[in-house]
């Protein structure tokens, strides 16, 4: 008796994860500073347009004279150290793992119904090897993104200094469901798993 109420909600939730929404967005950030320099807004628009949600970014301001903006200062520090950079550097240097993430790329690419995209972004690790090991990866990606329709994209690196700047906008059409299951593919996939182990060790 009680799998059937069970069952019941399981089907409910699949139905709505089911549902199409329309994501609206526009973010731009400056620098290095992390998220007080990091600025937006996502829109999402769901039941056909019977739900309407206004999300800001990078969310409740009130966060900047609070004792867990503090902390989330020391975080992102922390985030910053060469620790970090050169554990990411390390992921992207796995080639199984780059590969499966173009595979992630291009298949979100195909779930997502883009009506429109405009990016403009310079990068760049501080470090002319670390920025050109980024470079490596993110150059396919922006010569790929060069060819989708309804999209202006321009991604430059910067060798000399750590830089982060992004201008985007955008709207396009997904559906939940679908964008639920390339992540659990992704995540359970045998090159994330070794990528994850990985770092793990390094860690240790």
């Amino acid at each position: 008796m009680v799998l059937l109420p069970l069952s019941g909600l399981l089907a409910l939730l699949i139905l709505l994860l089911a549902v199409p929404i329309v994501l609206t967005f526009r973010f731009e950030n400056a620098g290095f500073e992390g998220m007080e320099a990091f600025k937006g807004q996502v829109t999402i628009g769901w039941l056909f347009g019977l739900v309407r949600i206004r999300v800001p970014v990078p969310g409740d301001t009130r966060l900047r004279h609070s004792g867990t903006r503090r902390q989330a200062a020391k975080k992102h520090d922390k985030s910053r150290k060469p620790g970090a950079r050169s554990n990411f550097v390390a992921l992207l240097r796995q080639a199984t793992f780059r590969r499966r993430i173009y595979r992630l790329v291009k298949d979100l690419i195909r779930a997502t119904g883009l009506r429109r995209l405009n990016v403009q972004m310079r990068l760049g690790l501080g470090d002319p090897s670390d920025t050109g090991c980024l470079w490596a990866f993110v150059g396919p990606l922006n010569a790929a993104l060069q060819n989708l329709e309804n999209a202006e994209v321009r991604i430059e690196p910067e060798f000399t200094v750590a830089v982060f700047e992004l201008h985007a906008r955008g709207r396009a059409r997904m559906v939940p469901l679908k964008l639920l299951g390339l992540a659990i593919g992704f995540a359970l996939s045998p090159a994330s798993i070794r990528a994850w182990r990985a770092l793990k060790g390094n860690h240790v």
